[in-house]
């Protein structure tokens, strides 16, 4: 009971302590960071699989390539600039967002500073950045355009992008400045001009007391949820626009972001949605954030209790279906709860805006199959080992040990799978051996389980009970006739707690008597006995009693009657020597008879106590001959002749194997029979014959015939037929059933054929078993 208890808590303790090392390890993966890459990577995955389509009025005029080659090096006159935003006052742009420093003036053309302001005001709907100012690696403050460009802009915004720590631009602080966060992002500065009631969504930051008004601050954090990879919104070269190759319909109420995207020059970051193409211009991510911005979409990370939470209870929910379900299901319990991490984040990140790390969450699933899948094997491991132990300790069926001999494996996993493939062949052994042992026992076994089903039965049960499938034996059981007295469950006799073997003699018909034993079965399991029934056939018995009963009736009546009749004539005539005479014959008659009938008793027992190991080889053709000469005197005192015929045999020879005495009385009592019911002066023919593997004696004789209902008493004991009208027939009924008898035990059998007025004809077939000895070299 101690062994059982420990085996129980064992494996549930050590399932506790799993599903606690996993569940820990997630939500201190989550707390933590620890998996910030991962959970990035995977950012990045689901942002660029589910991108939404940009907005058409967000255009983007490029300083391209193209652009430097027909105007020439960079920097340009700032009169250019001018040209351009002329172009797009005459189309009616919405806004201008200028996405280059202009800190320093121009010294090549100084009227050319002046040009450009003049065209910002003359246009009124330009947005200007502004940077940190930087020593080394120190902030020092900010870098604002030129005063007259200040002055003429309507908004100025900081054009800053955060990086993670995989170098990654993924977010951007909506407010920031020296000394304190006051001025807006540069895609919010565009938006609080051309969508006020957009902007509002957005409110400037307290600017606060305490703070350091030497370093640079940072308020409201935003995570941009980019519509696309680089090239997503529609672009236009600098050079085409300032030439007019642009149809003005293109440009009219449309938003235009003016920046560089030549290579070398441009201020490219590297976004979520790049993946292997190029890094993102700083003006398209501008374009991103205005987007984002209008449409109020931002990615709102959760915090990372949200994600330890999530990953504990998918930790939980596999570790409980671990613990009940296959290895296979296992498996792929831990693949679908990982995909499950993964997709709730997707669908909170495109559906809601919400997102968290889903690798605790995955990792934690990923962990806990193997480690739990290891203490399961290592407790597999103990239970073969132990069992295996015991099972060599029981030896096989007949008594020998177990054999777990062979080569050895490296690996200790297939040596323990080697050792149980031959554990499991030595119980297929053991269960081979006890069904072929139940299968040849001389008696019947049914044995039935507490739920009323029948799980085992052999050969014997089923012929017996004359059914051959499990639901049939049990209706066979339950339709025997099983004595009144007795208390029945569920058709079958109750017991009722009785410990041992109860038996009953039954007899489903007239014909058959069986001996049925019935005990239960107990189980520990269950409270409800199972049954095994026994069911031994006692008709031979019956049979031997019922004629040992008969002997003793005949031998009372039938020997002691002539016996008695003798002493009587004896006794009458003692004092007459002449009668004493007179009365011999008489005498020797009632004496001869009382032989008749020893000597037809002594012939029955001989034929039943026949062995067949004794047989010997012997001619049918010469047993025959020898028959008809035996006969031949009673056949001439009534002038019948009998006829052999044996021509077959001297084509083949009619060799058997038999006892030669019983078969020739068998042939002598065929032809007596024949000759003392054939008619007076006729003929009885006795023929052997070759049909198949089989030799046929046929005796055939010229009487009178008997009735078809009189033919199946002929070969009954002490039965004689009398005919009416014909005198009763001498001899006590014994000479057919010798026949009967003699052929039974060689194999064979024997039939008649009679009609009224036709006569009889008798036939014994035996069977041709020939077995020649074996030659012995010498």
């Amino acid at each position: 009971m101690k062994s059982l208890s420990a085996t129980v808590r064992r494996p549930t303790f050590e399932w506790f302590a799993v599903t606690l090392l996993c569940s820990l390890f997630s939500v201190l993966a989550a707390t933590e960071g620890w998996l910030w890459r991962i959970d990035q990577t995977i950012y990045d995955a689901v942002l660029s699989s589910w991108t939404r389509p940009p907005s058409e009025d967000v255009v983007i005029i490029a300083i391209d390539d193209a652009s430097l080659a027909s105007i020439g090096r960079w920097p340009w006159s700032r009169r250019i600039h001018a040209a351009l935003l002329d172009r797009a006052r005459e189309v009616d742009a919405a806004a201008v967002v200028i996405d280059i420093l202009l800190d320093a003036p121009s010294r090549d053309d100084p009227e050319a500073d002046a040009a450009l302001a003049q065209a910002m005001r003359a246009y009124g709907r330009v947005v200007l950045p502004l940077t940190q100012a930087t020593t080394g690696s120190t902030l020092t403050g900010e870098v604002l355009p030129l005063e007259a460009f200040t002055d003429a802009a309507i908004a100025l915004g900081h054009g800053q992008v955060e990086f993670d720590p995989d170098g990654i631009a993924r977010s951007v602080y909506l407010w920031e400045g020296f000394g304190a966060a006051r001025h807006p992002q540069l895609a919010l500065a565009l938006l609080q001009k051309v969508a006020p009631d957009a902007a509002r969504r957005y409110p400037a930051p307290p600017i606060g007391e305490g703070l350091d008004h030497q370093q640079w601050q940072r308020a409201d954090w935003l995570r941009m949820p980019f519509s696309g990879p680089p090239g997503t919104y529609t672009h236009y070269s600098y050079r085409a626009v300032l030439n007019g190759e642009v149809p003005p319909d293109a440009l009219r109420g449309k938003i235009l972001l003016i920046g560089a995207t030549a290579a070398g020059m441009a201020d490219a970051v590297p976004t979520p949605t790049s993946g292997l193409s190029r890094p993102m211009p700083g003006v398209e991510v501008q374009a991103n954030v205005f987007d984002a911005l209008r449409r109020g979409v931002a990615v709102m990370p959760l915090s990372p209790w949200v994600s330890a939470a999530i990953a504990a209870t998918l930790v939980v929910g596999l570790m409980l279906s671990l613990l009940y379900a296959s290895p296979r299901t296992g498996l792929m319990a831990s693949f679908v709860l990982g995909g499950l991490a993964l997709l709730l984040a997707a669908l909170g990140l495109h559906l809601g805006g919400w997102w968290f790390g889903p690798a605790p969450a995955v990792l934690g699933c990923t962990l806990a199959y193997p480690l739990w899948s290891w203490r399961r094997l290592e407790s597999a491991h103990r239970y073969l080992d132990a069992e295996l132990i015991a099972l060599e300790r029981e030896g096989t069926p007949l008594g020998l040990p177990a054999d777990y001999s062979g080569r050895s494996a490296a690996d200790p996993l297939e040596q323990r799978i080697r050792i149980v493939r031959q554990a499991a062949q030595h119980q297929r052994d053991v269960r081979r051996f006890i069904a072929d042992t139940l299968e040849h026992l001389p008696i019947g076994v049914v044995v039935i389980d507490q739920m009323d089903r029948v799980i085992l039965h052999n050969e014997r049960a089923r012929h017996l009970l004359r059914a051959f499938r499990s639901d049939s034996l049990l209706v066979a059981l339950r339709e025997l006739p099983w004595p009144g007295y007795l208390p029945m469950r569920d058709g079958l006799p109750d017991l009722s707690g009785f410990s041992g073997t109860r038996q009953f003699e039954l007899s489903p018909d007239k014909k058959r008597h069986l001996l049925v034993s019935v005990a239960d079965l107990f189980s520990e399991s269950s409270g409800r006995p199972g049954r095994v029934i026994g069911l031994a056939d006692v008709t031979a018995m019956h049979e031997a009693q019922r004629s040992r009963e008969d002997t003793m009736h005949f031998l009372s009546h039938d020997l002691r009657a002539p016996l008695a009749s003798i002493l009587t004539l004896i006794e009458g005539y003692k004092g007459d020597p002449a009668m004493q005479l007179e009365q011999v014959p008489r005498i020797a008659r009632y004496a001869r008879s009382a032989l008749d009938l020893a000597d037809g008793l002594f012939r029955l027992v001989r034929a039943e106590g026949s062995d067949p190991k004794d047989f010997v080889e012997l001619d049918l053709a010469g047993l025959v001959d020898s028959a008809a000469d035996e006969v031949w005197p009673q056949a001439h005192a009534r002038g019948i002749r009998v006829e052999v015929d044996t021509r077959d045999a001297e084509r083949e020879e009619a060799i058997v194997r038999g006892d030669f005495s019983l078969l020739r009385r068998a042939v002598i009592n065929l032809l007596t029979n024949a000759i003392k019911y054939g008619a007076a002066n006729s003929r009885v023919s006795v023929s052997l014959s070759a049909e198949g593997t089989d030799w046929v004696i046929r005796v055939r004789d010229q009487g009178e015939g008997m009735a078809a209902d009189a033919l199946p008493r002929l070969f009954k004991r002490f039965s004689r037929i009398v005919e009416e009208g014909r005198d009763r027939p001498t001899g006590v009924g014994l000479g057919l059933v010798i026949v009967k008898t003699v052929a039974e035990r060689h194999g064979g059998s024997v039939t008649v054929e009679s009609e009224i007025g036709q006569g009889s004809m008798f036939e014994l077939r035996l069977p041709l078993r020939l077995q020649t000895a074996p030659s012995v070299a010498v």
